[in-house]
């Protein structure tokens, strides 16, 4: 008689790219499966309606991963940011609680859609981990073969953490800076449908216009001077915006930041808006203000990418 079956965990997974198990901790993942679309006609006076299916969708793969150990996916969006867009394979493996695979959730020509950096805050006590957003064109469900998968290692994951970070900005006094609100760069991406194939009913995803977000930046107002001037120039008085941009970095650091673990490249930053805290009487809280930049792009340095892959 055969063993009866039983229930697994839902904690046990791994993330394989282009035939290589990502070494980062890999804390969340879900999502990347097919949906029907469907249509509906009305056939000659007859008032029902009837539905037929149409085109064959993939959802996203939504990835939350450790920053520590993440080069080669650093690698992968450091070349989507400068529009280098390398479509990639790979697979999820969903374990029982003995790490044997249980299932196989394989996708095929997957692009980056979406990179959210967490809200970085000197306050925080969270170690950092950045969202993904893969968009695969194909994908395939096969039952796991219970090879062992490996366990995955959270302790290099601690150097990176939320309350870690530095910005710059070149020509501003921004080291009082002690919160950065999360920002996320979107890839468009657009599905064509073609009947080239017998499969015509798969998109093609061809990537479009890349977005990069608003910075949104916080800081005690007893140290804001320099950019509350940069805001009075721009807005306020209304000079030419682009005399005053500036390019800069946002840089990820050791515990005792001493260390600098990553960064991103922030390239012709602006100044867009100002705010102050509420104030309300008799509370004793110091005051504090923050500031709107616009970011023309984005990137990640090469040499940065490439300590982290020998890292």
């Amino acid at each position: 008689m055969s063993p009866a079956l039983r229930a697994y965990p839902s904690g046990h997974f791994e993330l394989t790219i282009d035939g290589t198990t990502t070494p980062a901790y890999l804390k969340s993942a879900e999502g990347g499966f097919m949906k029907l679309n469907s249509a509906e006609a009305q056939l000659g006076a007859d008032p029902i309606r009837v539905k037929n299916t149409t085109t064959r969708e993939v959802e996203p793969i939504t990835l939350e991963v450790g920053m520590s150990q993440v080069g080669p996916l650093w690698l992968w969006i450091a070349q989507s940011w400068r529009r280098e867009f390398n479509r990639k394979d790979g697979h999820i493996l969903y374990a029982n609680a003995d790490f044997k695979a249980q299932l196989r959730h394989d996708f095929y020509a997957a692009l980056i859609e979406e990179v959210t950096i967490p809200t970085l805050d000197a306050s925080s006590k969270d170690a950092l981990f950045m969202k993904m957003k893969l968009r695969p064109e194909r994908i395939n469900i096969v039952t796991g073969d219970e090879a062992r998968i490996q366990g995955q290692d959270r302790r290099s994951q601690k150097l990176w953490q939320a309350s870690s970070f530095r910005l710059r900005l070149d020509g501003y006094d921004v080291s009082k800076v002690n919160k950065i609100d999360s920002f996320t760069i979107k890839q468009g991406v657009k599905p064509l449908t073609s009947g080239r194939t017998n499969q015509s009913s798969f998109a093609e995803l061809e990537p479009t216009k890349i977005e990069f977000p608003d910075l949104k930046i916080h800081m005690s107002m007893q140290y804001a001077g320099a950019i509350l001037d940069w805001y009075k120039k721009v807005v306020i008085e209304g000079r030419r915006e682009n005399e005053f941009e500036t390019d800069g970095t946002i840089e990820f650091l050791s515990p005792d930041g001493k260390q600098v673990l990553g960064e991103i490249n922030l390239y012709g930053v602006g100044i867009k808006g100002f705010s102050l805290g509420k104030s309300e009487a008799n509370v004793g809280q110091i005051k504090r203000c923050s500031f709107d930049l616009y970011v023309s792009h984005m990137g990640l340095n090469d040499n940065d990418v490439r300590m982290m892959l020998e890292g």
